[in-house]
C-alpha cells in the first residue's frame, strides 16, 4: 500500500506505480514484502532493499533460484522497482516510463533514498493509527455493553 495512503488517506494517481515496485521487488527475491525480515534491523523487504541498494549489493536480494544467468534483468527489475516504490508519489516514474525501462528502451536511474525515510516514525506510525481506531472502537462497544 502506498505511504501516502496507508498514512493520510490520500490516494494519488501514483499509488498503482508503488503497488507495482512491490510486487516486482517481491517477485525478483521470491520472498514477501511484509513477512520478510532477514533480521531486527529491517521492516519489510523495501527497507532490506533500500539498505542493499546503499551498500552496491543488489544481487543479494535475487532468488537464487533464478540463477546467475538472469542477474542483470533482475537487477533493472529491482532498479525500476525502488523508483516505483519512492515514498513520494511525485518523484514515481509513470508506468509507460515503467515498460520503457524495463524494455532496455530507457536507461534506468538510480535514485539512492535514504533508508531512513522510513525511520522508525514512519515505520510504525501507520501501525499505530489501525490500532488507535481498533482500540477507540472497542471503548466504543464496551462502554454500551450494560454492566
Amino acid at each position: 500500500m502506498a505511504p501516502e495512503y496507508a498514512l493520510w488517506g490520500y490516494l494519488t494517481n501514483k499509488a498503482d506505480v508503488y503497488s507495482f515496485g512491490v510486487v516486482a521487488l517481491e517477485i525478483v527475491a521470491g520472498k514477501s514484502h511484509m513477512n520478510f525480515r532477514p533480521n531486527d534491523n529491517y521492516v519489510c523487504l523495501l527497507d532490506w532493499a533500500l539498505v542493499l541498494q546503499q551498500k552496491g549489493s543488489l544481487v543479494e536480494l535475487v532468488d537464487p533460484k533464478l540463477g546467475s544467468e538472469f542477474n542483470e534483468e533482475a537487477i533493472r527489475m529491482i532498479k525500476v522497482a525502488l523508483l516505483c516504490s519512492n515514498p513520494s508519489p511525485a518523484l514515481r516514474p509513470t508506468m509507460s516510463a515503467v515498460v520503457s525501462m524495463l524494455e532496455g528502451q530507457t536507461v534506468v536511474h538510480e535514485l539512492l533514498m535514504d533508508p531512513s525515510i522510513y525511520g522508525e516514525e514512519l515505520r510504525f506510525n501507520a501501525l499505530r493509527h489501525p490500532l488507535d481506531e481498533i482500540n477507540e472502537a472497542e471503548s466504543l462497544i464496551l462502554s454500551s455493553v450494560p454492566t
